[in-house]
């Protein structure tokens, strides 16, 4: 290793090269991309979105690698992709969920991405969320529903639900108003079960 990448390693805020700001600079595509053309880059950059909304300070970058493709940051999503899923959807329910459920309200203050791809945190999201709407298991009242399916109750029923009891609760209505049955059936369609529902009342 030359003096110049041991200066390299030292520097972990700054942009150590061209090749970093390149990647960076894909950062702000999140806005204007549509999630299912997300690449590691975007996937990177909503991690390091919520990490900053969450715990209030820039994830500090640890810059292992002078090309960002070798780099830990990439390693651990590329870990995380082999552990869950290649579905850029699925990997930004999971980024959001992570961080709802570990992090946010809580005095857990995570200083590496490491802790979305260790098992005990990828495993019960997996069992308990990610597969809840294509097997017989259980969801507690307080797991947070996956933004595929909080999104569609926003939209259609203009309703901000976040939780797998919150809408336990709704889906004992009596009449079931339309916008609600819509927003069950549009969920449906993307996979959802609601036998889970009533398994959680």
């Amino acid at each position: 290793m030359t003096k110049k990448d041991n200066a390299f390693d030292d520097k972990l805020c700054s942009v150590p090269n061209e090749k970093y700001q390149k990647f960076f600079d894909k950062f702000k595509e999140i806005d204007t991309l549509d999630v299912s053309e997300w690449r590691i880059p975007h996937l990177l950059a909503y991690f390091c979105k919520r990490y900053k909304e969450e715990l209030g300070n820039d994830y500090h970058w640890k810059f292992n690698n002078p090309s960002p493709t070798k780099c830990f940051e990439v390693w651990q999503m590329n870990t995380l992709i082999a552990k869950l899923s290649a579905n850029p959807k699925i990997l930004k329910d999971y980024i959001d969920w992570a961080f709802d459920t570990l992090v946010k309200g809580k005095n857990y203050k995570p200083r590496s991405i490491s802790f979305i791809t260790r098992e005990e945190v990828v495993v019960p999201y997996k069992l308990n969320v990610l597969l809840a709407g294509q097997k017989s298991l259980n969801v507690d009242r307080s797991t947070v529903l996956p933004a595929t399916y909080r999104d569609i109750l926003k939209n259609t029923a203009g309703l901000n639900i976040s939780t797998y009891g919150d809408l336990a609760f709704l889906s004992q209505m009596d009449p079931m108003p339309d916008n609600i049955s819509q927003s069950l059936e549009e969920m449906v369609d993307q996979g959802f079960d609601r036998e889970v529902l009533a398994r959680i009342v």
